[in-house]
């Protein structure tokens, strides 16, 4: 009797909760390995290891880059597995360099060695750049350098020790200015100084601790600490500290003793200070606590939690403290290879400059009047649902169907930036970023429709399918600017032997919608705003890879083969085809 009762609370609350997620509804997490294979929560400590993480080899050019919001590796959990689903075999140096058709080099190293039996170091350089001029608007370019050196240790009883500092630095020349249809004739010096480079560097570091006991009735600790700095060359500045703490118990309160419970206390604490110029400092503080406690036996895993966060910052909204549900359910059946998921979640979210101008390198906060406070609020999901089910029943299928639903506060949108459209044309007088973005904010409910499909023949042919529909409604605005309605991703994976391969990649997005200024740059009278409807993306890539040892492989790219020339952002398209060539070599 006592196991039908809890069966039956357990499937109540399955239907009403899910895992805590504060990012975009669209942002999921790792959708492999199998259900069977994740049947029940780990709730004793694992200890910790140094791992090695061979990086993306897939050629990433900034407009590549720049498609990271089409890509569904952003919209749906289908993580793709390494070729055949085998494990891949530990090296210590990864190098990647090639170049593109614009003399574009692409440059990827890493290393990864024990300097000791309990000493590990890793070291990664990446560059990628256009050394000739993009021209299909105003003459413009991109170059972006990441360094990255980190050291994780195992030397301290009962914990592992991880840190490490990195250094970024990206270049935009921006060619927001169409000169074909701009209503006047500009010279280079006049282009030069609508269109300036944009400089973007980051300077962070990271210090985790994690307990490595595995013993059960005994305290655990984790905690990290992140620091990052950013500053751009119209002399905007950002720091950001993140601290996180986590204390957990395990003990056999009840039930069967090889699926012992967990509780546990999240804290986190966040400070962000941007500044631009002689302004004052913005300074925004997040905290939040988490109790919880979780709990698994061979059919289900359940996750009971609440959420406490707060804000501090000059935006009234932000100015209140804040309960939020952290339910999390999954129901196995058909010998635990269907799982039934669902949830509750919310709470906030900082909105930080640099990951601001991660998404969007056109932002610009240049002509705020003395800079008003407020400019960067914390992103408030108020209630969020999220349910569906994964399964493999057929071996060669991993699908996964989920409905999502956000209800959130200041949800942030791109338009362009009044005070540039507004400014007159003057000879000799310099004007940061002509056709830039600034950032506007609304409620909003959204709800999502997920399919994600992972399928293997034959041991050679992989396809990975993505779709996602999303209906995003503002409360005050018009449309949700730049967010698709649908959108969708094929990937195709074919080795015809054990030294040729071959992969294809599909990118769809539709139904996005450009907030744009209709009296133009010239108007002699106040202009307005008007909705575009932008059109949509269809982005057709084919790669090949040829083993020439266990040590060189060689690659090429063919990107954007139907040579589209869709926007990003209103002004900004994508270049045509580009073709990219090189090798990839272990040792």
């Amino acid at each position: 009797m006592k196991r039908h009762i809890i069966t039956l609370i357990l499937a109540l609350a399955a239907l009403t909760a899910t895992a805590q997620h504060d990012e975009q509804v669209t942002v999921e997490g790792k959708y492999r390995p199998k259900v069977n294979k994740v049947n029940k929560l780990v709730l004793q400590p694992e200890t910790p290891q140094p791992n090695y993480n061979i990086p993306s080899s897939e050629v990433n050019p900034i407009e590549a880059k720049q498609k990271f919001t089409l890509d569904l590796e952003k919209i749906a959990p289908t993580g793709f597995a390494a070729k055949k689903d085998q494990l891949v075999i530990p090296t210590n140096n990864f190098l990647m360099a090639g170049i593109g058709t614009r003399l574009s080099p692409v440059f990827l190293y890493k290393h990864n060695s024990m300097l000791t039996k309990t000493l590990g170091l890793g070291v990664g350089v990446k560059h990628n750049s256009s050394w000739l001029n993009i021209k299909n608007y105003a003459p413009s370019g991109y170059m972006n350098n990441l360094f990255d050196i980190n050291l994780t240790t195992s030397k301290f009883d009962g914990f592992q020790v991880d840190g490490g500092v990195y250094y970024k630095n990206d270049m935009y020349h921006y060619y927001g200015l169409n000169r074909s249809e701009f209503p006047v004739s500009l010279t280079d010096t006049q282009i030069e100084a609508l269109c300036p480079r944009q400089t973007y560097n980051t300077i962070g570091g990271h210090l985790g601790l994690s307990s490595t006991s595995t013993r059960m009735a005994e305290l655990t600790h984790s905690g990290s600490v992140d620091y990052h700095y950013t500053f751009d060359a119209f002399e905007a500045k950002e720091h950001s500290i993140e601290l996180d703490y986590g204390l957990g118990y395990t003990q056999n309160w009840w039930g069967d003793k090889s699926h012992p419970q967990k509780a546990g206390l999240d804290l986190g604490f966040q400070y962000d200070g941007f500044k631009l110029g002689d302004n004052e400092t913005e300074n925004r503080i997040l905290f939040k606590v988490n109790p919880f406690l979780e709990m698994s036996d061979e059919f289900y895993k359940l996750h009971l939690g609440v959420r406490i966060d707060g804000t501090t910052n000059v935006a009234p909204e932000d100015k209140f403290l804040a309960v939020r549900p952290d339910l999390s359910g999954s129901i196995f059946v058909l010998n635990k290879k269907l799982e039934f998921y669902a949830g509750l979640n919310g709470g906030r979210k900082l909105l930080r400059f640099s990951e601001i101008v991660e998404e969007n390198p056109f932002y610009s906060c240049n002509y705020l009047p003395n800079h008003s406070f407020g400019v960067f609020r914390s992103r408030n999901v108020k209630l969020g649902f999220e349910g569906g089910v994964r399964t493999n029943i057929v071996d060669i299928v991993d699908l996964h169907l989920g409905v999502r639903y956000r209800h959130t506060d200041n949800d942030p949108f791109y338009q362009q930036n009044k005070a540039t459209v507004a400014l007159p044309i003057t000879t000799g007088t310099q004007f940061p970023i002509w056709n830039s973005y600034e950032l506007v904010y609304d409620e909003t409910q959204t709800v999502s429709v997920l399919i994600n499909a992972r399928v293997r023949l034959r041991n050679s042919l992989t396809a990975d399918l993505g779709f996602a529909y999303n209906n995003c409604k503002p409360s005050v605005e018009e449309y949700a600017w730049y967010r698709p309605s649908t959108e969708s991703k094929l990937k195709l994976t074919y080795d015809l032997n054990d030294k040729l391969s071959f992969n294809s990649s599909l990118l769809y997005q539709g139904g996005r919608y450009a907030k744009v200024w209709n009296d133009g740059p010239l108007a002699k009278y106040p202009p307005r705003f008007s909705s575009e409807k932008m059109k949509d993306v269809f982005d057709l890539s084919l790669g090949a890879d040829y083993k020439v040892n266990d040590q060189i492989t060689a690659f090429a790219l063919l990107d954007n083969v139907a040579c589209q020339k869709y926007q990003l952002y209103y002004n900004y398209p994508v270049t045509g085809i580009q073709l990219f060539a090189g090798v990839k070599l272990r040792f």
